[in-house]
């Protein structure tokens, strides 16, 4: 026997998931950045960082190697005072916004051109540089390495080309080791410098982290090592040597 519509009864929840079958959708977060007070100048001692939800670029870690070049450029600022400064897969932006606290003359923080990143950029330069974002001594660009200048809809090089470029923890992007020195190479100014810093986060793949070295040789590039230091490893639950995993190394290039 048929039964009429009338006659069947349905738990409209029969199809709905669990509120613990998936876990929660990360949120974006922040945390504090505490600049060395010896050299603090300018701006705040504790930077506010936000930090975008969980992101396949990994922009969601504030990582080891930004911090430690923020604190780099907070004890040289003859590098970069009234000079132009671009910043190429800036995530939290530490280090592009020291230099816009310290006196540069302009400062361009790029990352890949998907809006929570550019807009997390944004979020930090307003909670620890708002008058230079107010005045455009600090602007956002969303950029692909490798981009020629005449296909972006607004050239990076308004103030000509590039006195100081900074690179924090990109090494890992290893198809990307050309884009990166090719953007380099055609942004820098003569006597223009990079500052690079990094980690071997998975030890085994250390190698091809420096395979960058051998390709910025191939783009005309001098690679001067600055320093190591020793952090605590980002993820310490991870296999392979601390040691490796908790070194971040600081490197200039120039050509």
């Amino acid at each position: 026997m048929i039964q009429s519509n009338e006659e069947l009864e349905f738990d409209n929840n029969m199809f709905a998931e669990p509120e613990d079958f998936r876990p929660p959708t990360p949120e974006p977060t922040t945390t504090t950045f505490r600049r060395n007070p010896k050299f603090v100048e300018n701006g705040p001692v504790d930077m506010i960082v936000h930090l975008p939800a969980k992101h396949s670029l990994w922009a969601h870690k504030l990582w080891n190697a930004g911090q430690s070049l923020a604190n780099y450029l907070d004890e040289h600022k003859d590098m970069y005072k009234n000079r132009n400064v671009l910043e190429l897969g800036a995530a939290a932006s530490l280090p592009s916004i020291i230099c816009a606290l310290n006196g540069a003359k302009k400062v361009v923080s790029t990352d890949y051109p998907d809006q929570p990143l550019i807009q997390n950029i944004i979020l930090n330069a307003k909670a620890n540089a708002k008058e230079q974002f107010d005045n455009e001594t600090f602007v956002v660009r969303g950029y692909i390495w490798g981009q020629d200048e005449g296909e972006l809809d607004e050239p990076l090089t308004k103030d000509g080309k590039f006195d100081l470029i900074l690179l924090a923890d990109l090494i890992f992007n290893h198809n990307q080791h050309s884009n990166m020195l090719k953007t380099c190479k055609e942004m820098l100014s003569a006597n223009g410098i990079v500052l690079m810093t990094y980690s071997h986060h998975v030890v085994h793949r250390a190698s091809k982290d420096m395979v960058f070295f051998d390709v910025a040789k191939e783009f005309g590039f001098t690679c001067e090592k600055l320093y190591e230091q020793r952090w605590d490893p980002m993820f310490p639950e991870d296999s392979g040597d601390l040691d490796v995993r908790s070194t971040v190394y600081g490197w200039k290039l120039y050509l």
